[in-house]
């Protein structure tokens, strides 16, 4: 039996990266026809430049990396959904391989939204896979220490629902909502 010589056979990068703009300066279009990536989802469009733009590294906690193997295998309905939430959250505990959630994911329901869109990046040889989340300045009044991403048909509004997927500390005062935030998580296989 072949084996897979774990990182060098099947490595993986994974980060994070968060932009700020002044509210109201982003726009969600429909994406062109022939943008060159596989996608879902809108077109996040910026009008202005970002007044920070921030990247990182992250965690793949030990039930996302169960997840990712249980979307592999198509095991039941709860994990044919993938990757499909944003949440924002307010503890500065560092990203522990046995965490199931984010430490304190502030304000509930209003501090979790939608992947914006979804997209794989379509050239030989590139397997980059980008979740994109929008949230306005409206959506997103916190002092933000951590963000993470869920997935699975459990995944929802509700503060703390579905399976985590991946965990990271970031750190942005946006208490006044002045500005609109933009999350990027990028996974590229090979």
């Amino acid at each position: 039996m072949n084996r897979f010589i774990e990182k060098s056979q099947f490595p993986m990068s994974y980060n994070w990266r968060l932009r700020t703009y002044p509210a109201g300066s982003i726009l969600l279009k429909d994406f062109p026809e022939d943008c060159g990536y596989a996608h879902k989802g809108q077109l996040i469009v910026p009008t202005q430049k970002p007044t920070l733009d921030l990247v990182g590294p992250n965690l793949i906690v030990t039930v996302g990396q169960a997840f990712m193997g249980n979307m592999l295998i198509d095991l039941d309905a709860q994990h044919n959904t993938g990757i499909t939430w944003c949440a924002l959250g307010s503890d500065n505990t560092a990203p522990a391989l046995g965490q199931t959630q984010l430490v304190d994911e502030g304000g509930g329901a209003a501090m979790r939204k939608v992947v914006t869109s979804k997209t794989q990046a379509i050239a030989p040889n590139t397997n980059q896979f980008t979740w994109s989340t929008f949230f306005t300045a409206g959506e997103s009044t916190l002092a933000i220490e951590e963000a993470g991403m869920f997935g699975s048909s459990t995944a929802g509004a509700a503060e703390n629902s579905g399976i985590m997927f991946s965990r990271w500390l970031v750190s942005i005062n946006n208490i006044g909502a002045t500005s609109d935030i933009t999350i990027d998580y990028v996974l590229s296989i090979g």
